[in-house]
């Protein structure tokens, strides 16, 4: 176990399944951030990450095989932060789960301008190796050091 895994630990983990979106959107507000990181966040490249999954699943390494462990490694590596959010929901519309967006939401960051950081990771089951479709990653800033909405400028 690495030691950024000790980090979260302490995190909130909550698992929402099902393709009613307005039911998730009322029960948990990182939900309705959701659209905002995803249409005004930084695109993340993915294809190290999968080729990282790739490798991890033929080495059966056990955090390859779900979405959530997956988001972890891919949101966990940067920005040590005292408060951490990550929730999950279906987008398949079924019980068998093959497509899932996963929300991070990192608060009150160790850092001197940006406050508040989140990822949107959207992943599909291809085989049985999950795949990172898209990732977006976007923050806000501390007061008086730039922008307070959820998107990707730079702070001061």
């Amino acid at each position: 176990m690495r030691p950024y895994f000790l980090i979260l630990i302490p995190a909130l983990f909550t698992l929402s399944c099902g393709a009613d979106t307005t039911r998730e959107s009322s029960q948990d507000p990182l939900w309705e951030l959701e659209q905002q990181v995803y249409e005004n966040g930084e695109n993340i490249e993915i294809a190290d990450i999968n080729q990282s999954i790739e490798q991890a699943s033929t080495m059966r390494l056990s955090w390859a095989y779900s979405p959530i462990t997956i988001a972890i490694r891919v949101a966990g590596q940067q920005m040590i932060s005292p408060q951490v959010k990550i929730i999950a929901k279906s987008k398949s519309g079924n019980e068998l789960i093959t497509h899932a967006v996963v929300m991070i939401e990192k608060k009150n960051l160790q850092d001197d301008s940006v406050n508040n950081q989140y990822y949107r990771i959207e992943l599909k089951l291809a085989g049985s190796i999950w795949q990172v479709m898209d990732i977006k990653k976007a923050w806000t800033c501390k007061a008086n050091r730039g922008h307070q909405v959820v998107n990707a400028e730079l702070c001061k």
